[in-house]
């Protein structure tokens, strides 16, 4: 009995069978039914899914047999495998030369049909085949070899998710991996902080001690300022620290008062609004279920950005909010805006804007940036369960709009700047 060849790519297409995971693997009903449906189409009283290893064939799944593979070197599948294109018929077994002493020929199940349909994957690979067997001579009518290559595809197919499933697993795995790595770094860099903030604080509280009575009170009212600076930061690193050992925000979320966040901004901005050219108009928020740091964070971007990327004399972000009934029920939904007089972002460029290190100017313009600030400020808005969009119909700058808690599909289509000042009352409009 001799042996079949071994494919030209062997190496590889063992490797790639390999890589599937496949074999070994528990019984799954979408390959039962597979040989289930092949072996009511050709009428035959065996069907199975036949993977081709080293030394043995591995039947994935079978119809009419018991033992679960053989030896390769008895196996009419690694004839198949030679000719990828065509569907292997053998009409009968006992007048083939390269089968009519093959064990499975003279023995149980006594074979004399054969035809297997190979399972090529999108690569150029066989990995085995879908095949019928019958214990009499006999042939398939044409419309039978098409339905057998079509459930062989549909086989392939199969294979094909279960390998890109496993892709997936090991990309999730690996990017697990990767956010413990950036934790921990994350973790070290805070700490590392930790000490020169702690000086600042320091060298401050010293310089008030020393040389308060030689200060007037515009200076000793900045020193106070570099106090409370300093305070938020060693605070925000001790969150930041609790944030990249636990990794996760979602069990720590707590009542948020923006007014304060927007209040933190300002004074974080302190410079700018000394010199009289910023403005940062505010409406009384309502509080909400957040991170405080993260929303500090996500203020702090989309407040700076609207300065920042100005080219007026004189600076303005307006912060406001409109809770309005959306959907079948009426639910009422609030979306967050942050509008500024800035130069804006050209209708073309909106879909980039939240895409990291995308720049939409010039690397040393506007004081440079990496790019990353609104891909953060999407990040924050997501583990928040919100949404993130650019009002398309505001005109004078750019205004964005998120929600919080809040990722209703279509929310984005439902408020507008326009819209809170024509309809003051749906937005609750305080100046603070």
């Amino acid at each position: 009995m001799p042996a079949a060849p071994l494919p030209a790519n062997e190496s590889v297409r063992l490797q790639t069978l390999a890589d599937y995971q496949i074999l070994d693997s528990l019984p799954e009903q979408e390959y039962d039914d597979i040989v289930g449906i092949a072996s009511r189409i050709c009428r035959t009283p065996i069907a199975l899914v036949s993977l081709v290893d080293a030394d043995r064939q591995w039947f994935k799944a079978r119809v009419g047999v018991d033992v679960g593979q053989t030896d390769r070197s008895a196996a009419f599948c690694a004839h198949a495998i030679l000719n990828q294109d065509e569907v292997l018929a053998v009409r009968d077994a006992t007048q083939d030369p390269r089968f009519l002493d093959n064990p499975l020929v003279t023995g149980a199940p006594h074979i004399r049909f054969y035809a297997g349909s190979p399972l090529v994957t999108p690569d150029g690979v066989a990995l085995g085949t879908l095949c019928v067997i019958d214990s009499i001579p006999r042939e398939l009518s044409p419309e039978q070899l098409l339905s057998l290559k079509a459930l062989g595809r549909q086989t392939t197919s199969l294979i094909e998710l279960r390998g890109r499933t496993n892709q997936l697993e090991t990309y999730r795995s690996e990017l697990e991996q990767s956010n413990e790595a950036l934790q921990e770094f994350a973790y070290a860099a805070s700490h590392d902080l930790k000490q020169p903030i702690r000086g600042i604080g320091s060298l401050t509280e010293f310089f008030v001690e020393d040389y308060g009575d030689q200060l007037d009170d515009a200076a000793k009212e900045k020193l106070e300022l570099i106090r409370r600076l300093t305070d938020r930061a060693q605070t925000m690193i001790d969150q930041m620290l609790h944030y990249a050992r636990v990794g996760s925000v979602v069990d720590r979320l707590q009542s948020v008062d923006l007014n304060e966040v927007v209040g933190h901004v300002k004074e974080n901005l302190f410079a700018l609004f000394a010199s009289g050219k910023v403005s940062i108009q505010s409406m009384q928020l309502p509080s909400a279920n957040g991170a405080p740091v993260l929303l500090n964070e996500l203020f702090q971007n989309l407040i700076s950005n609207g300065i920042k990327y100005n080219d007026n004399e004189s600076k303005t972000v307006e912060v406001g909010f409109q809770t309005k009934p959306i959907g079948p029920d009426d639910e009422a939904v609030t979306a967050f805006f942050i509008a500024d007089n800035g130069i804006g972002i050209p209708e073309r460029m909106r879909p980039e804007v939240f895409t990291i290190f995308r720049r939409l100017h010039a690397a040393d313009a506007y004081g440079g940036g990496s790019g990353a600030g609104l891909t953060i400020a999407r990040k924050i808005v997501e583990t928040h369960g919100g949404r993130i969009w650019i009002d398309p119909s505001y005109q004078d700058g750019t205004c964005f709009w998120f929600t919080i808690g809040t990722s209703m599909a279509g929310i984005e289509h439902e408020f507008r700047y326009d819209k809170v000042q024509s309809e003051p009352d749906l937005c609750h409009a305080v100046s603070i």
